[in-house]
């Protein structure tokens, strides 16, 4: 679709420059088609690599009303870095400046989507299915160890 629209932009540029009589040094430009894979690379078997839930959303804005965990800042934004939650098991993609200028484009967010699925594999053999991990998400990109209470008895 986004190609079918840059043509249609492109041809009502070039018929107002023609009607108009404007000079214009170039020519008619136009890009090569997306190229589109045949078919998309799915991950099938969800149960065996442990992936018990994928959301995929979309939109203009941000509505986490929904979301019943204490991963926001005072703004009401996740806290999350680079796509990592502050929850352990808890990922976004397609956010703002994510990671990267495109991240917030379904184009843009595959390199995300490869960074957070290592990450993701680290949390998921770090504990056992159905078991929380032993550290947070975030302090182990951090590469860091949270801090520990020492509970008395």
């Amino acid at each position: 679709m986004a190609d079918l629209k840059l043509g249609r932009l492109l041809d009502r540029a070039d018929e107002w420059i023609e009607r108009s009589g404007a000079k214009c040094e170039l020519g008619p430009e136009r890009f090569a088609p997306t190229r589109v894979p045949d078919s998309p690379r799915l991950l099938v078997d969800f149960a065996a690599h442990r992936i018990g839930t994928v959301l995929w959303a979309t939109g203009f804005r941000p509505d986490y009303r929904w979301l019943r965990v204490p991963v926001f800042d005072r703004k009401s934004r996740l806290r999350h870095t680079g796509g990592i939650v502050d929850a352990p098991g808890l990922y976004t993609l397609g956010l703002n400046f994510m990671r990267r200028r495109k991240s917030s484009f379904i184009h843009g967010a595959e390199d995300d989507v490869h960074e957070i699925g290592e990450h993701l594999v680290g949390h998921l053999r770090r504990a056992p299915f159905g078991e929380p991990p032993r550290t947070s998400s975030i302090a182990a990109v951090r590469g860091k160890e949270p801090k520990r209470r020492a509970m008395s008895s």
